[in-house]
């Protein structure tokens, strides 16, 4: 029985190591502003992707906590194979718990500062796009009006309920 216990604990330990690497490379990128955009690294939400800069700004805001949940994993590994017995387990296991909880935390907190990158609404064409000036909402007869986004209900293009409209990048998958 102590074998299978100690299988299990390799293979726990082995587990957290390597997720360890990968947030200790996720943050290190993160914190360097080199890690690119992409749908499965770092900090990944519509507010995050909407730009390379948001991107950046929250794995870059994240990148200290997820750094911290790293060398909490590789702690718990550590402890893990250090333990004899049915509790070396539970080290492992309480070290991926409270790694998860600080990535959710740091997540949402990047998330947060990746909201105050003002959004990129160059080429976007998804209401004053039209080349013969008129917006499809107009009546006829009243073509020639002042409201270029007047056909998606908005004021102006870059409107936040127009967010991601212009884009053919979503961030849902």
């Amino acid at each position: 029985m102590l074998w299978v216990v100690n299988a299990l604990s390799v293979a726990v330990a082995v587990l957290l190591f390597a997720l360890a690497g990968l947030w200790a490379t996720v943050g290190v990128r993160g914190l360097r502003g080199s890690l690119p955009r992409n749908r499965r690294f770092g900090v990944r939400t519509d507010e995050t992707m909407r730009s390379d800069e948001a991107f950046r700004v929250a794995n870059r805001v994240a990148a200290p906590g997820t750094l911290g949940a790293g060398v909490i994993l590789v702690l718990g590994a550590v402890a893990t194979l250090a333990v004899d017995g049915g509790w070396s387990i539970l080290f492992g296991v309480v070290a991926l718990v409270a790694a998860l909880v600080i990535i959710g935390l740091v997540s949402a907190i990047g998330v947060r500062a990746a909201a105050t990158v003002p959004a990129e609404d160059a080429g976007c064409s998804c209401c004053s796009g039209h080349d013969d000036g008129h917006s499809h909402a107009e009546p006829a007869g009243e073509q020639g009006t002042s409201e270029p986004a007047a056909d998606c209900g908005t004021s102006s293009c870059g409107a936040c309920s127009l967010r991601g409209v212009c884009s053919s990048d979503t961030a849902q998958a």
